[in-house]
């Protein structure tokens, strides 16, 4: 295939410059008709903006263009087969599971997966046996699962049909899985990854971590829109062995997307694909690339009361293009976000003890001598400030299953107490601080106290919370066993 074409965007272009007269949908007819305040600014956009019209294929039955472009993906990564998808992650999450497991069926998943993955699980009626991953004890930031935990969730309940995994974490921590997925293979299990974060990991480089594709997962799921060029919602779902049942997958997403998919967003996925085929065989650019992102991390290795977490723990390798400033003081990771914010810059993530930033994947040169004032001027703190050590996300357990599930949560009684009352109690309701978006209660599992000193110290701290704050107004949601 010739990797420098772009098939659908090309389609969508050519179709364009034919100045057309719209008898079809979207309302806006090619941009003609919009909101004189914003019609500048979206105009060529909007001429893009098409429906499943002659020519232009459909994402749920791709026979042209379209079928093309996921062909010329499938290329790209090495895999059977992609797919386009344009509700995020969140949706080839949720299709990637519900095509694998059924109602009953035992589904073994890594505890801090991303809220999407659960949703799956409960869609599925699947019962979910939580993995609980490592924790770096200098950084407190969560990793990924060791070999011991997978290989005894494996030993402990060999029916279940699928292992997921989430490789990297959100911080960009990622392990090479093949030991993992060669154990579930053994035992006739399916491994599902979200990748969301790794769609650029297409070297073989130490230096980076190792694509999921490439250790043999059977399901992928990577949000183009996180780490490439790509538009917000783009994601690539790839199909990795002969494991998967190709049909069932595209039946539930036909069910979860939209039948009128954006046309710019499957566009943007097209040219992300041609960006990551040119970056893949730039070798020596990649190299350069490499080189000047781990001196600009090394630049910012430690300053008074933060320091960087490390670009190994472990097994665990870290995305060069993530950078994670851990303090070592009383002062938050809120109060360097509000100041970054004050010199015009804004990060990924903040959090109690922690801030996260992304770098692009671009061969550009880049300011990086600019990045780092803004970065310490930010990360600057009182000497007068209490030491501390980072939160301990620790749990005493490896491996747990929920004490009811979501069928039998539906028939219960449920109350609403106070959250210092909660530990033994089962819970009725997945509260999810975000981002990351991973849950911190779910729903059906019994709160331990651990739980509940992270929800003071996140409520103390004003963290946002995407399930709303009534575990704190109001109390938190737990079932009534009388």
């Amino acid at each position: 295939m010739d990797q420098n074409r772009t098939p659908l965007f090309d389609k969508l272009m050519e179709h364009k410059n034919k100045i057309s007269t719209s008898f079809h949908v979207p309302g806006h007819k090619n941009g003609r008709v919009f909101s004189n305040k914003g019609k500048e600014l979206f105009q060529h956009i909007l001429e893009l903006d098409v429906t499943e019209i002659s020519g232009m294929d459909d994402l749920h039955h791709p026979q042209g263009v379209i079928k093309e472009a996921q062909e010329m993906t499938a290329e790209t990564y090495g895999v059977k087969s992609s797919r386009f998808l344009v509700g995020g992650s969140t949706v080839g999450n949720i299709a990637m599971i519900m095509s694998t497991v059924k109602t009953g069926d035992s589904i073994l998943v890594q505890r801090n997966s991303h809220q999407s993955i659960f949703h799956g699980i409960e869609l599925s009626g699947a019962r979910a046996v939580y993995l609980y991953p490592e924790v770096d004890k200098e950084s407190g930031l969560s990793l990924g699962l060791s070999e011991e935990v997978v290989a005894k969730a494996i030993n402990q309940y060999p029916e279940a049909k699928a292992l997921v995994l989430t490789n990297p974490t959100y911080e960009g921590y990622g392990q090479a899985l093949d030991t993992h997925i060669s154990r579930a293979h053994n035992a006739n299990m399916l491994v599902l990854v979200d990748e969301a974060h790794g769609a650029h990991f297409v070297m073989e480089d130490c230096r980076w971590p190792k694509s999921a594709i490439r250790s043999g997962a059977d399901i992928v799921v990577q949000s183009a829109h996180k780490m490439l060029p790509a538009m917000t919602m783009t994601a690539f779902l790839h199909c990795n062995s002969l494991r998967v049942n190709e049909e069932k997958l595209d039946v539930y997403l036909r069910m979860l997307q939209s039948s009128s998919p954006s046309y710019p967003l499957m566009a943007s996925l097209d040219l992300a694909r041609a960006y990551v085929w040119e970056m893949k065989n730039s070798e020596e650019e990649w190299r350069s690339i490499t080189e000047k992102l781990e001196r600009f991390k090394d630049n910012l290795e430690k300053g008074d009361g933060w320091f960087q977490s490390g670009k190994r723990i472990g097994s665990y390798t870290q995305d060069l293009l993530k950078v994670a400033f851990i303090s070592t003081t009383s002062v938050t990771g809120d109060m360097w976000k509000a100041k970054m914010e004050s010199l015009n810059a804004f990060p990924e993530l903040s959090s109690p003890n922690h801030l996260l930033i992304t770098l692009p994947w671009t061969k550009d040169e880049l300011p990086f001598g600019d990045w780092e004032k803004i970065i310490r001027l930010s990360l600057n703190t009182s000497k007068e400030v209490i030491h501390q050590k980072p939160l301990q996300q620790m749990c005493s357990l490896s491996i747990s299953e929920p004490v009811l599930t979501i069928n039998e949560l539906d028939e219960c009684k449920t109350e609403r107490i106070s959250f210092w009352d909660c530990e033994g109690k089962i819970a009725a309701e997945t509260i999810i601080p975000y981002p990351p978006g991973i849950p911190l209660i779910i729903r059906g599992e019994e709160i331990t106290k651990s739980q509940i000193e992270a929800l003071n110290y996140l409520g103390d701290n004003n963290s946002y919370f995407q399930s709303g704050m009534e575990w704190k107004e109001k109390g938190v949601t737990v079932v009534t066993l009388s």
